[in-house]
């Protein structure tokens, strides 16, 4: 019996191991809130309906809304990207990181958007 537990205890111990490591290169470890967020959704999802698929992109959405103006998204990604970067909290480095990225947003947008007058590269 005990060489069963032992077993049973080292192939979840390995599963876990291996799921923990598949959710943090894929970005998706969840903190202590973050899952009590999820197991909230997730049970009345199930609570309501067994046959459809729980959906956790929409349920983060839900827990995470996208802001719904321009310098809201923008302050989003730079506390995502202060996350991501654990030992950086210097915001002027954090925003001077995402300037061209955020500037070709706003080029493809005005261009989507087909929008007229100037603009011009500075460095």
């Amino acid at each position: 019996m005990q060489n069963q537990i032992e077993k049973l205890y080292h192939s979840t111990l390995t599963a876990c191991i291996a799921a923990r490591c598949a959710r943090n290169r894929l970005r998706m470890l969840l903190d202590v809130e973050d899952l009590l967020a999820y197991l909230q959704e997730a049970f009345n999802h199930y609570a309501g309906s067994l046959d459809n698929p729980f959906d956790f992109a929409q349920a983060s959405y839900r827990n995470s809304p996208i802001p719904p103006d321009f310098g809201g998204n923008i302050l989003k990604l730079a506390v995502n990207i202060m996350k991501i970067w654990e030992n950086l909290t210097d915001a002027r480095l954090i925003f001077y990181e995402i300037s061209c990225m955020v500037a070709s947003c706003i080029m493809l947008d005005s261009v989507r958007q087909k929008g007229k007058g100037l603009y011009s590269l500075s460095n």
